[in-house]
């Protein structure tokens, strides 16, 4: 008879659990239920009671479990992302063996409390030289309250693991094969599964053979629900409910959107313009340190029916976006039409606690050896507990001594430094509140968003061909045998082929388009200072200064944009182009003033040609916040 397994992902926001059957003939999807998590305020926590960041969530997944008689299951938990901790440490070695005996001494040092405090675990991931492994580190005494939770209700609890290797279990990577200009640099393609949720992000990186890295930022969907609050006078549930109804991010593929929708939707963007930066730095940090190249995006989490989010993540990183799949090789059945992106992780842990898990943070083991050693011994230990006992208690009395005089020490020393710095003798209890009382600049403002590598990145981009990759480009000619006969104009090449007809330039080129091949266009100077950016540039046409300057009106931290007259050169066409540099202190989004723009074009007429992703047709401005775009879906932040 096939079994149950249940999996419960302990979100901050929601908690999610995936009930499974396993058997010979494989994994079934039962039921997939949320709930969500109820406030500490709201739930009974005690006034006076140091706060528990995972007693709401234990709460409202141990009411689902009740509720729906499944206390008595075998349970598998997938941890919230600020509840562990990830290292990539490198070995000299690739034995899998090898790796696990050394890791503890590798890894020592590498968290900010002992290890003996942590419990571990640890994947081998493959390199080309040695050996990595990725480290999953989270605090012992949670993962021993969660088990005794559990235990307390009648549970088995089979797997503790964190959310990101819940969905390394489940998700197929789909990297598919190595291109050989991948393999002319010696890259290796790797998906990148971003999980959105409510209070953290977490960017998990997947090979064809598991897991590589993994990287979490505090950057999710409760950003979003705060921004939307501030901008339309919103509290936070009446925000929360307009971020799943209304929410949208605008990008090219939309049809043309009111002024209101396109600044709702840009409010949007630039709440998670700072995950779209981390996404571009974990690409250049695989290329360059661990030679992987990124060839498509999975969005999983709440946060991933977010209106127009794949499109619009496609337009600023290159990358093609799709939902999650399930690894063929899992023999997964019934999952088929259900909510992969919010449940991946529910379902990963229920799965790893069916099957073998990919890894374990919870040793059920301890403490449950052979007895029979200590009963023949049992006297013997008892003297040597009894001797061991007296020296301690002599330490002891030492050591609080020594403590006690050491203690008077530091209180001395404080009295004399808080009279230097405060003036007077504050008393310890006090020393805090006086401190928070005294001003202090804030001095966020002065630290730049992005710098001038990021602001070299935006030019180049506007620079690229739009259809680079579409448009063949004609061989360069050959050139002529030095001190040889020179061949007449007519004359038909070697081997009576017939001469390659050169294509006609084409002088018209729409605006919209930007800079295209044939352009041949060519930067002879950037430079980028503080406030001002100056570029020298030439091209095969006098048009592509226009078209180029179309496309920088796109990045809306570059303002001003002056052109020159286009001058003769060697038959191309130089020309001069100045702007006013933003974008160290702002965002680099397409905003709405047109006002410096050229007919037929600006940064607004580019930005409104977004729609929604979903259906196709903008939506109508909502009553409560007026904004418009594709439906939410379900769960905006996990």
């Amino acid at each position: 008879m096939a079994q149950k397994y249940v999996g419960i992902d302990l979100g901050s926001h929601h908690v999610k659990v995936a009930v499974v059957t396993a058997g010979l003939r494989g994994v079934s999807v039962v039921d997939l239920v949320e709930a969500p998590v109820v406030p500490l305020a709201a739930a009974g926590q005690a006034e006076g009671d140091p706060p528990d960041s995972s007693l709401p969530a234990l709460q409202a997944a141990l009411g689902v479990l009740r509720s729906r008689s499944l206390l008595a299951e075998a349970m598998g938990i997938a941890l919230p992302a600020a509840a562990v901790s990830y290292r990539l440490l490198s070995f000299p070695f690739a034995e899998a063996r090898r790796i696990a005996q050394t890791i503890a001494f590798e890894a020592d040092g590498q968290f900010p409390v002992p290890l003996e405090q942590l419990a571990h675990g640890h994947v081998v991931v493959p390199a080309a030289q040695g050996g990595r492994a990725l480290m999953v580190a989270t605090k012992r005494e949670r993962v021993e309250q969660l088990a005794t939770v559990f235990k307390r209700a009648g549970s088995e609890l089979k797997l503790v693991t964190s959310g990101a290797m819940a969905l390394a279990q489940l998700l197929d990577p789909e990297v598919g094969a190595t291109t050989p200009a991948m393999a002319e640099q010696g890259l290796a393609p790797v998906s990148l599964v971003l999980d959105l949720g409510h209070g953290s992000t977490e960017l998990l990186v997947l090979g064809g053979k598991g897991p590589i890295a993994v990287r979490s930022i505090r950057r999710a969907g409760r950003q979003v629900t705060a921004a939307i609050a501030r901008a339309y006078g919103l509290d936070a549930v009446a925000a929360e409910q307009a971020k799943h109804r209304d929410a949208f991010v605008p990008h090219r593929g939309q049809p043309l959107l009111s002024a209101e929708q396109l600044r709702a939707g840009e409010l949007i963007a630039q709440a998670i313009e700072p995950v779209v930066r981390e996404i571009e730095h974990t690409r250049v940090w695989l290329r360059s340190t661990h030679r992987y190249e990124v060839v498509r995006l999975v969005l999983v989490g709440g946060g991933a029916h977010l209106g127009g989010l794949a499109g619009y993540l496609t337009e600023q990183t290159g990358l093609p976006c799709s939902p999650p799949r399930i690894k063929p090789q899992l023999g997964v059945r019934g999952a088929e039409g259900r909510d992969l992106a919010s449940f991946g992780a529910a379902l990963g842990a229920a799965v790893g606690a069916a099957r073998r898990p990919l890894l374990q943070l919870h040793d059920d083991t301890v403490g449950q050896g052979d007895s029979s050693w200590v009963q023949e011994r049992i006297g013997s230990l008892a003297a040597i507990g009894i001797a061991v006992m007296a020296f301690g208690a002599v330490d002891t009395i030492v050591r609080v001594k020594a403590l006690e005089a050491e203690r008077e020490a530091y209180a001395a020393e404080l009295e004399e430094i808080s009279k230097q710095v405060l003036g007077s003798n504050v008393a310890l209890a006090d020393i805090d509140a006086t401190l928070d009382g005294a001003e202090s600049q804030d001095i966020t403002s002065l630290i730049a968003q992005r710098g001038a590598l990021e602001v070299l990145a935006l030019l180049a981009q506007a620079a690229t061909p739009s259809d680079l990759g579409k448009t063949p480009i004609a061989a360069p000619a050959s050139p002529a045998i030095a001190d040889g006969p020179e061949a007449p104009d007519d004359a038909a090449p070697a081997g009576g082929a017939a001469p390659v007809p050169t294509p006609p330039l084409a002088e018209t080129v729409k605006l919209e388009n930007g800079v295209v091949v044939s352009d041949d266009l060519k930067f002879t100077l950037i430079e980028i200072r503080e406030r001002k950016i100056e570029l020298k540039v030439e091209a095969t046409r006098a048009s592509a200064q226009d078209r180029l300057a179309y496309r920088l009106r796109d990045i809306a931290c570059l303002s001003n944009i002056e052109k020159s007259k286009a001058k003769e050169g060697n038959d191309r066409k130089l020309f001069e182009m100045n702007m006013d540099n933003n974008c160290y202190y702002a965002s680099s989004l397409s905003g709405t003033d047109d006002s410096d723009s050229d007919a037929g074009g600006g940064a607004g007429s580019a930005s409104s040609s977004a729609n929604s992703e979903a259906d196709g047709e903008p939506n109508p401005a909502p009553a409560a916040a007026g904004r418009g775009g594709a439906d939410g879906g379900s769960e905006g932040g996990g």
